[in-house]
């Protein structure tokens, strides 16, 4: 299950828009997330365009005006954004997580968006677009590729795979990969697609645990935005995940994150995972940073030493 990008929205009504665009302006956020974020405050597209030119007409000089232009640019090609990202969050429901059974919840959420937008319910920040969506993916698997973690006798675990987009992804750099997720009908799409290719295999489970992955099994495990889902409702769920990731990987291995949570507070998540490595014996080296230019998520990356759990 990887929406990526999702956050809760800044604030309510056009003061959010502002904010979005704003932020967007001073070169905080990728043209296709603020596009997102911007489209999910806005009651129609229209709206959203007319907000661009607002905030376009009031920029105080030629660089933030030039990016607001190029942001209109970008709606207007693509004219799907709008009513898929609109389409997506009504039936994710979003703001009801708290006090659910976050597995049982997701799991039905994602089974519905499975049949209405399998590839924009895993990447709502693509806006529908396949061209957006390629290179998106391509971008994680270059980062992945650039900092050592793939190779053609490595093993991989994704946890939350969705569509098993990623997972299909990465498949031709690694010597198997397993992806896993709680949506039966995100699996029977990942099956559907990954056809014929006898290095995949993917699992429907709980949501709880990794039952039945081996300890000392995988070379990597990566969680693409799948950790907001587990520490909203349960923190002690995203704990167990990551000393189950810790259990699985071999001496050496290393777990991905990419976004921890939607708390918008990246000092706590930062700390809270600093804390969660270092019980399960893993070696922090990157935490929180910003290294893609489609989406804005934080990366963590721990590494298991020799003598780790």
């Amino acid at each position: 299950m990887w929406y990526g990008g999702w956050t809760a929205p800044v604030a309510d009504g056009a003061g959010s828009a502002r904010a979005v665009l704003r932020l967007f302006a001073a070169g905080g956020l990728p043209a296709n997330v603020a596009l997102m974020r911007l489209l999910m405050e806005t009651a129609r597209p229209e709206e959203a365009e007319a907000a661009i030119a607002a905030e376009r007409a009031a920029a105080v000089s030629a660089e933030p005006a030039e990016r607001l232009a190029g942001l209109g640019d970008l709606l207007r090609r693509h004219p799907q954004a709008w009513a898929t990202v609109r389409g997506v969050l009504g039936e994710a429901e979003h703001d009801r997580l708290a006090g659910r059974d976050g597995p049982r919840h997701w799991a039905a959420v994602f089974d519905r968006l499975a049949r209405l937008a399998p590839e924009a319910s895993v990447a709502l920040y693509a806006l529908g677009s396949p061209d957006l969506l390629r290179a998106a993916t391509d971008e994680v698997v270059g980062l992945m590729r650039n900092w050592g973690l793939l190779g053609r006798d490595r093993h991989l675990l994704e946890i939350g795979c969705g569509i098993g987009r990623l997972t299909l992804a990465l498949a031709p750099e690694l010597a198997s990969a397993v992806g896993h997720d709680v949506s039966a009908e995100m699996i029977a799409e990942a099956r559907r697609r990954a056809a014929g290719m006898p290095s995949l295999r993917f699992s429907q489970t709980e949501g709880r645990d990794l039952a039945g992955v081996p300890a000392a099994s995988q070379d990597v495990v990566l969680a693409a935005d799948v950790f907001p889902y587990l520490v909203e409702p349960d923190p002690a769920l995203a704990e167990r995940h990551v000393a189950e990731a810790a259990r699985v990987l071999r001496p050496g291995g290393a777990l991905l994150i990419l976004n921890y949570s939607y708390r918008g507070d990246a000092a706590r998540d930062r700390a809270d995972l600093r804390a969660s490595f270092a019980r399960c014996g893993l070696v922090a080296e990157r935490e929180g940073t910003r290294d893609l230019a489609l989406w804005d998520a934080l990366a963590f990356l721990g590494r298991k030493g020799p003598a780790g759990r």
